[in-house]
């Protein structure tokens, strides 16, 4: 029985990068009829570890809910309910020294479940770290609950992060580059860079790419730019053109982007406009678009229709907040780009004129369908009240046929079907 057990876990951990992120399901149990949590608490402490295990998933469904009510400070502390809850969680912290290492992998992913609505997620940076296990399920999961935990870059020593780092279980390993990259530790990095150069595998590559997600340094972007350059994947260019945006200096990436751009190909022009217009009202992204622009770059219609609905948007609203009225501001520059470069103005021009144009069949319609609408309305509501329906429930019925200009302005949207088949 124990060895089967320990078969199941293992496979459970080979297929953990596919579960799902608030799942117990890669871990194997049995649900007991009739056992509430009180009772699963008494397990915590059974002497059998595969009960203690097995008490530790099954709680495991509800961990976030405990979390939850932990940190609500209008719940009631003297109800059984939180009293329970308070037990499970302080057992499952300390069944971390568990001699186990499936009871210490279970609590881990238990602790990452619990912590997301968990108002002092600090408190567990240290039982985390005083684990011992070399066991590669409890590393992962290990790794795991510290990502979640809110710290400073120095709050793990780099001697914890080379165990996971070079652990030889890859994808203990691999995950930590994520741990790397919310830690923005720039030892670790260049590390990290060192190993990148002398690597030519593309999936590893891109993996090691996943630790400079967050705001990495200079001496980062430098070798950015040098790999974008030289780079003969798609894919890792792509990637890179992804974390252009995070860099701590962003002078620096516009300056080199406005310098390089025309050794940047063709392809890549696309895919880095297009990735940067999905955020075109922040600031990095408004003066990236715009040295495009400026370049002649030729945008595509679906570009200038979420530039032009994004301008209305902003404008239609009464009292923007700051943000908001940067966010226009943002625009505001984009469209002067378009109308100021050669490239794009008379784009710009015909969806403006093809906007206006369409407006005013809408107003047309919307004139023409109101007055039908009303005769209609005055002749069913004779028939209905002949045939003794209420007022209330005639009303109610009127209301329904009516319709709004947004439903209307629908109607002169391209039809899907229809141009699929083109």
């Amino acid at each position: 029985m124990k060895k089967m057990f320990l078969v199941l876990a293992g496979i459970s951990f080979l297929f953990i990068s596919g579960c799902g992120e608030e799942s117990f399901s890669r871990y194997p149990s049995v649900t007991i009829p009739e056992f509430a949590n009180e009772d699963y608490y008494v397990q915590l402490s059974d002497r059998n570890q595969e009960v203690v295990y097995n008490a530790v998933v099954t709680l495991g469904e509800q961990a976030a809910g405990l979390g939850k009510l932990l940190s609500d400070d209008k719940a009631n502390k003297n109800s059984p309910e939180y009293i329970t809850a308070e037990k499970i969680y302080h057992r499952i912290v300390k069944l971390l020294n568990s001699s186990d290492s499936n009871t210490v992998a279970a609590s881990l992913r238990f602790l990452q479940l619990f912590s997301g609505n968990y108002s002092k997620k600090p408190e567990l940076l240290n039982p985390a770290l005083k684990i011992k296990s070399d066991d590669p399920q409890v590393l992962y999961e290990q790794i795991r609950l510290l990502e979640r935990i809110p710290c400073k870059g120095d709050s793990i020593s780099d001697s914890v992060l080379h165990k996971f780092l070079n652990n030889p279980s890859w994808v203990v390993s691999r995950s930590s580059y994520l741990l790397i990259d919310k830690l923005g530790n720039e030892n670790l990095r260049q590390e990290l860079i060192s190993r990148y150069k002398t690597c030519a595998n593309e999936a590893e590559k891109l993996l090691i790419l996943t630790a400079f997600n967050n705001q990495p340094g200079d001496i980062d972007a430098d070798f950015f730019f040098g790999e974008i350059m030289s780079a003969k994947s798609n894919k890792i260019r792509y990637a890179l053109y992804d974390i252009l945006g995070n860099c701590k200096n962003q002078e620096k990436v516009l300056t080199w982007v406005a310098q390089n751009y025309g050794k940047i190909p063709t392809d890549d022009r696309k895919y880095l406009f297009q990735h940067y217009a999905a955020t075109m009202e922040d600031n990095f992204s408004t003066r990236l678009l715009e040295i495009f622009l400026n370049n002649g770059f030729i945008a595509d219609r679906s570009f200038l229709k979420l530039l032009d609905e994004g301008l209305e948007g902003y404008s239609s609203k009464d009292n923007l907040k700051p943000k908001d009225e940067e966010s226009l501001s943002n625009l505001k520059k984009l469209e002067g780009a378009l109308i100021n470069g050669k490239a794009m103005v008379v784009y710009w021009q015909n969806l403006r004129k093809e906007k206006e144009a369409l407006n005013a069949r809408i107003t047309a319609l919307q004139s023409e369908y109101n007055t039908v609408i009303k005769k209609y309305s005055v002749t069913i509501d004779e028939i209905l009240k002949k045939y003794g329906v209420s007022e209330k429930m005639r009303k109610e019925y009127l209301e329904n046929i009516t319709i709004s200009r947004e439903s209307l302005k629908a109607l002169f949207e391209p039809d899907k079907e229809s141009k699929g088949q083109k």
